[in-house]
């Protein structure tokens, strides 16, 4: 067993003995069930985002609903490309689901996240940072960046973590990527306990909201991640890019060769106003021209598919991520539910935890698709600034990192069997490949100056180096 091996495994007993609250062996943590981290992501056509959304005034009706702001719209210039409805369903400063919807999580809300079924989750993906980290002999701040944090719940975990084996405010700073100031708030509440202060408007500082942790850890708010200052990070990303916009594009045969038109989103005339139906563009669109010329005949992308989703702002996140890294040092860890390249409709709607109708009532939903991680992989190291593995399924990786053994540790010390149970139960919901264990995959990001480094040996803990 090499020695990075022998580290991996030292850090992992560690955290499976170790007090990590800091009373009492094994102490364990008791949250509400809840699913699914919100997205998130800034839209860069919004102005003025230190500014809260305005309330509306106390019996107002006479504001139009987003379906028939999107219906006049629609009628006005035509229809609309599909990931020009899922940002505007999702958010639309005045009725978008993430900007105005007080709560999406829960039994209450709409879905449930990893995170918030347990805590072993969280500190599982903590310790694979922190046995990361050594292997780069950086003794230098470290930035701990999360897209997307839904209830700050995971960055709550990994920051006990990180705490427990000495990573603390002298070495670490949070920087969290949150479009929502409804979110932002909730965050604020879970990480500094309420005590974070909005960035003025009148001031060019580009982090919207600061707090401090309880450990003394700065944390600070951003709407997009290019906002997000240059230096050695840590990126975390759990079901952040599901809910990125989307393009839909088919292939259709004709005289000349097949050629890829797009999905649109247009009035249904056979139904009252307002309503929405999908069709195909009769002809060529601006992006189904670029998405051709730039994928057609790459199979191992497309493999033989005549329908592809794919988000344009995926790829730029990729691309901030893979130059960060690749400038400043550092290394990121995707989760997400997803594929590799073998599904071509998965855009759906979530609602009260039942699917929903996705073009039915919008903004009242949550919108998502399954993550292509064939696309992600290749916007990731399309310029040679970075080297992914994986994907891995979640439980594949939960396991590796002995997390079994974990769950062990938490049930030795606790005492309530209804609390046991709950233990025993999410875990299984994280690992087993019928619940999240399958669908759930993990995607790790290195600097490519670690390429034949990485492919000539088996030292990442989860991924056996998986290319």
């Amino acid at each position: 067993m090499n020695s990075f091996r022998r580290c991996s495994k030292t850090l992992l007993q560690t955290l499976l003995n170790a007090n990590i609250a800091g009373s009492g062996p094994g102490r364990v943590f008791t949250r509400s069930q809840c699913y699914k981290a919100v997205n998130r992501r800034a839209i860069t056509e919004l102005k003025n985002l230190r500014r809260d959304p305005p309330k509306e005034p106390a019996g107002n009706s006479d504001r139009r609903t987003l379906a028939e702001a999107l219906h006049g719209r629609i009628r006005a210039t035509g229809p609309m490309t599909v990931a020009t409805y899922m940002r505007e369903v999702l958010l639309n400063p005045a009725a978008g689901y993430y900007s105005t919807k007080e709560n999406v999580f829960g039994t209450t809300g709409d879905f449930i996240t990893a995170p918030e079924i347990g805590q072993i989750f969280g500190e599982l993906v903590a310790i694979w940072c922190i046995n990361e980290l050594q292997k780069f002999n950086y003794d230098g701040h470290i930035q701990l960046i999360e897209l997307g944090p839904g209830k700050g719940t995971l960055m709550h975990d990994v920051l006990r973590v990180f705490e427990r084996f000495g990573l603390s405010k002298d070495r670490v700073s949070v920087h969290l990527v949150e479009m929502s100031s409804n979110l932002q708030r909730l965050q604020a509440d879970k990480l500094c306990n309420g005590m974070a202060h909005r960035t003025p408007a009148d001031q060019s500082e580009p982090h919207v909201q600061e707090g401090t942790a309880s450990s003394g850890i700065n944390i600070r708010w951003y709407t997009d991640v290019v906002e997000v200052p240059k230096g050695f990070s840590i990126i975390l990303a759990n079901e952040f890019f599901d809910a990125l916009p989307v393009h839909v594009f088919c292939k259709e045969a004709s005289e000349g060769g097949a050629s890829w038109k797009e999905m649109l989103v247009d009035i249904n005339p056979e139904l009252k106003e307002p309503s929405f139906r999908f069709i195909q563009s009769n002809r060529a669109t601006p992006y189904s021209v670029v998405f051709g010329k730039r994928f057609d005949g790459k199979e191992s992308l497309l493999r033989d598919r005549n329908r592809v989703e794919v988000s344009f702002e995926t790829e730029q996140i990729a691309q901030d991520i893979a130059r960060r890294i690749d400038g400043h040092g550092g290394f990121g860890l995707i989760i997400d539910y997803g594929h590799e390249g073998d599904k071509t409709d998965t855009l759906r709607s979530f609602k009260s935890h039942q699917l929903h109708d996705p073009l039915q009532d919008p903004g009242s939903a949550d919108l998502t698709v399954d993550v292509d991680f064939g696309f992600l992989k290749h916007f990731l190291e399309q310029d040679d600034k970075a080297i992914t593995l994986g994907p891995v399924s979640q439980g594949t990786f939960l396991e590796a990192m002995e997390g079994s053994a974990r769950l062990k540790s938490l049930l030795s010390a606790a005492k309530d069997e209804k609390y046991r149970k709950m233990l025993s139960d999410g875990y299984d919901e994280l690992t087993n490949p019928s619940k999240m264990g399958e669908r759930f995959k993990l995607l790790s990001v290195f600097p490519s100056t670690l390429k034949e480094f990485l492919k000539t040996s088996n030292k990442v803990v989860g991924f056996d180096c998986k290319k």
